[in-house]
């Protein structure tokens, strides 16, 4: 007996790990060089496969039964009708199909999906499926998928799929498949966030999303694979890729359960997916040939299209009769036939039949200048479907510059730099337009405004966008917007005395004695909590808070510099750190800048208590002193006089910059103002004219030669047309000083003498210089000295010298020249 027991016990053994056995899944094409972690399917996947496709509790008396597969391989749907009858019926089991052993189970009545409701078995494109709603999910107990991964997925999902938000918050999707758990860092999900297929992996920034919008009731086909070694993780919709990024490599192994209908296994945070799910293949490797393969098994037997390529969306541009880039199109199933179309709009319906073009690749025609969109419309046995349209192709213009996209902010009646853009193509047209909001549509069409550039007018204040309207043969394309132009009036610096205000903790915020009145639109105060804001215009603070407001970290004399941002970035959402710092507080709709330094604040919600110094209003001193005046042409900027401090002209009553002092006059109103203690005087009108001249010709004013003994001389004049007035100057006074038109010898040496002619009449001034050169000689004095600037020198005679003296050799030596 002893030895058939241990038969018996061996046969059992042997029939145990027969039912675990790994099955090959030749339902989808592979072999059993593919082995799956996890087969669920409601076909049957595999020709080994012995099991059943579900176990179903049906809503009467919670009775549960196996459901198996019909002749065809297919969920045997006559049992299920059988055993459920006109009730309900819930799946408890998902029968793992791989011979793993890995079935989808819950046991929780609530929490059972359901496979049929009131005795009509639910249907995904007329195939039976499960329908997740609410809470309810299947638990999968295993490690297998805490590495690499492949899954191929069938599945609807409906528009209650909401969930939403930043990267960072991933673990909050509609989970279709997923693991994650409690500030864990080695879960996984995959599901629908932003209403997109989403992959999340580890840490809470690590999520890929793809392209495609899924939560519109359409049967879908979503692929994925996880490379744990280097995070790399591929999405496929419909066969075709559909988003990638490396997200959190290495070895995971804390998982232990996942779920099917969640996007975690624990109580308390799970969010449900809302919809079908007819079949999802699992592998702990990463597949491309066999991925493939079963994404066009799959299309085949659900009705959907599975395209692993499709059109490129690139946009391009070639010449009439250049040479583009060739389009492709190719499905999985090899019996498939294509067809392509064209079309003047970006879609992939309603397009023009293209007579003889059915191959997978297609090289769009040239001859004809235009904008034509391909798509192909691809057949199956089961399915016909339409592929994505690609990018335009663009034969004859293209615009290859866009107007610029900086921002300016202008002073009202200042200039504009211009807005430019440059198209390529022929018999182009151009027409810009203006527009209120940052849009190419829309616009005001400016009269006259048909060059290539645009130079904005900045009389009307507010900000405005431009765009242009390219035209071609048989093309019209619309540029991007620019840049916001923003017209405002001059900056008023208040850089007047300092004051400081103050509000105590739990002060009524609505008293205007706790309100800083900076003007009649800004009232800064605070509530008993959380930050300031602008009581004129606002109720409570919010994130953009104070209203009209705009806040920069610096001092008042850069404000030009610093960049602006709303109060709770500039503090760096933290006021007790910003005490004793100081801002420039921008009043946007007076564009007043004032300088304002935080000295206290009450954190948390402990009474709203807060102190600031800040700068006010300066008085403007008054205008300077100034008569309307008169120039003979050409005069500039610097002959104007004011007298005043710090004196500043301008060429209009408001608005403008200063003038430079090297700007040309011209017979105008100019306006000048004086800044005192940094506060700028209104302006002041001064009539300006010119008067037009002719230049004088000055001739014969001649260079002379003199000696120190000469007397002083008098100039004469030189010979002008004109007949204004000379006065004569010297350079060099230590050798000539001049005196009226009498010249007086100094000493030595040479200097230029200058003789300069008033305007009058018809002629302007003008001017002509000389050299005068004075030598010096060397005589005896009455004592036998030798000297060469002493008056006292005697001639050959021993007399005293006039017009000659006597060198200490005896030699008679000329001393005076006139």
């Amino acid at each position: 007996m002893g030895f058939y027991k241990k038969i018996f016990i061996f046969i059992l053994i042997v029939a145990g790990f027969e039912g675990y056995s790994q099955n090959t899944l030749d339902k989808l094409g592979l072999t059993s060089a593919t082995p799956a972690a996890g087969a669920y399917s409601l076909r049957k996947l595999s020709s080994s496969y012995a099991g059943n496709a579900i176990q179903v509790r049906r809503s009467t008396d919670n009775t549960t039964q196996d459901i198996g597969f019909d002749g065809n391989g297919d969920m045997d749907t006559a049992a299920l009708l059988t055993f459920v009858g006109a009730n309900n019926g819930f799946v408890t089991i998902w029968y793992d199909q791989s011979g793993n052993g890995n079935n989808a189970i819950q046991n929780t009545l609530i929490n059972q999906p359901k496979i049929s409701t009131s005795g009509v078995i639910e249907r995904l494109n007329g195939l039976p499926t499960i329908l997740f709603s609410g809470s309810q999910f299947l638990v999968v107990t295993s490690t297998a998928f805490n590495n690499d991964l492949t899954g191929c997925l069938v599945y609807k999902a409906l528009n209650s799929n909401t969930s939403s938000g930043g990267a960072n918050t991933w673990y909050r999707m509609n989970g279709i498949f997923g693991s994650e758990q409690p500030g864990g860092t080695t879960d996984f999900a995959y599901g629908i966030y932003n209403n997109k297929f989403t992959a999340g992996n580890g840490s809470s920034d690590n999520s890929v999303a793809g392209s495609t919008i899924v939560n519109d009731n359409t049967t879908r086909i979503h692929s994925w694979t996880r490379n744990r070694s280097n995070g790399q993780i591929f999405l496929y919709s419909n066969g075709a890729i559909d988003g990638t990024a490396n997200r959190n490599s290495g070895t995971f192994s804390a998982v232990t359960s996942v779920a099917i209908g969640a996007n975690q296994t624990f109580s308390g945070g799970q969010v449900f997916y809302n919809g079908n799910v007819s079949e999802l293949i699992l592998f702990s490797t990463v597949l491309t040939a066999p991925r493939q393969t079963i994404e066009s098994k799959q299309g085949i037997y659900y009705g959907v299209c599975t395209l692993a390529t499709q059109p490129s969306a690139n946009n391009q541009s070639v010449t009439l009769g250049g040479t583009p880039t060739t389009l492709s199109v190719l499905s999985g199933d090899p019996d498939t036939t294509y067809q392509w179309y064209s079309n003047t709009v970006k879609s992939n319906t309603g397009g023009l039949l293209l007579l003889g073009e059915t191959n997978t690749s297609y090289t769009p025609n040239t001859a004809v200048e235009g904008t034509q969109y391909y798509y192909a419309v691809v057949s199956s046995a089961t399915t016909i479907c339409n592929s994505n349209v690609s990018g335009y192709v663009r034969v004859g213009i293209e615009i290859t510059t866009q107007p610029a996209n900086f921002n300016q902010t202008i002073i009202q009646n200042s200039s504009v730099s211009s807005l430019n853009i440059v198209a390529t193509g022929n018999s182009i047209t151009y027409q810009w337009y203006k527009n209120l909001s940052i849009s190419n549509t829309g616009g005001t069409l400016i009269t006259g405004a048909t060059a290539s550039s645009y130079v904005p007018l900045s009389t009307d204040l507010g900000t405005t966008y431009y765009y242009v309207v390219v035209s071609g043969n048989n093309t019209v394309l619309v540029s991007n917007p620019s840049g916001a132009i923003k017209i405002t009036t001059t900056p008023v610096i208040w850089n007047g005395p300092t004051i400081t205000f103050s509000k105590a903790n739990y002060a009524d915020y609505t008293l205007e004695q706790n309100q800083d009145v900076i003007t009649s639109t800004v009232k800064l105060t605070r509530a008993d909590q959380q930050g300031l804001f602008n009581i004129a215009t606002e109720s409570w603070f919010g994130g953009l808070s104070p209203s009209n407001t705009e806040w920069a970290e610096g001092l008042l004399i850069n404000y030009a510099n610093l960049t602006y941002t709303n109060w709770q970035q500039a503090v760096n959402y933290n006021a007790v750190n910003s005490i004793n710092k100081t801002y420039v507080v921008h009043l946007i709709n007076e564009n007043i800048f004032l300088e304002l330094t935080i000295l206290a604040w009450t954190s948390g919600a402990s009474g709203g208590g807060f102190t600031y110094s800040r700068t006010t209003a300066c008085v403007p001193p008054s205008e300077p002193i100034a008569n309307n005046q008169s120039f003979n042409s050409p005069a500039t900027i610097a002959d104007l006089v004011a007298t005043g401090t710090n004196i500043k002209w301008y060429l209009a009553s408001l608005g403008g910059s200063p003038l430079v002092s090297s700007v040309g006059l011209t017979s105008a109103t100019y306006y000048v103002t004086q800044t005192v203690n940094n506060c700028e005087s209104a302006r002041k009108p001064i009539a300006v004219t010119i008067v037009s001249c002719l230049e004088p010709i000055i001739s014969n004013f001649n260079d002379s030669t003199k000696t120190y003994y000469d007397s002083n001389y008098t100039v004469v004049a030189p010979f002008s047309n004109s007949s204004g007035i000379f006065t004569y100057t010297s350079s060099n006074p230590s050798v000539a000083t001049i005196s009226g038109t009498t010249v007086n010898i100094i000493g030595s040496g040479s200097t230029t003498i200058s003789a300069t002619q008033d305007a009058n009449g018809i002629y302007c001034s003008g001017s002509a210089t000389a050299t005068l050169i004075v030598n010096t000689v060397s005589v005896l004095t009455n004592n036998g000295q030798i000297t060469n600037s002493n008056p006292n020198y005697v001639n050959k005679n021993g007399a005293a010298g006039s017009n000659s003296g006597v060198s200490a050799n005896g030699q008679a030596k000329v001393t005076k020249s006139n």
